[in-house]
């Protein structure tokens, strides 16, 4: 029996440094590949904000 074993796709991650608009916490978050924004939670204040990745000037 042959079986069709395909690799799933994945989106490279990155490690990016983030701080909290509503705290200030400072965390790192696995942020996917082309993706401008990422939806997180904080841990501290339990807001949720959508972030927008920075960008080099």
């Amino acid at each position: 029996m042959t079986r069709n074993a395909s690799k799933p796709s994945r989106t490279p991650t990155e490690r990016v440094g983030i701080s909290c608009p509503g705290c200030g916490r400072h965390d790192y978050v696995t942020w996917p590949g082309g993706q401008d924004t990422y939806h997180w939670k904080c841990f501290n204040c339990s807001k949720e904000f959508d972030l927008t990745r920075k960008r080099p000037h």
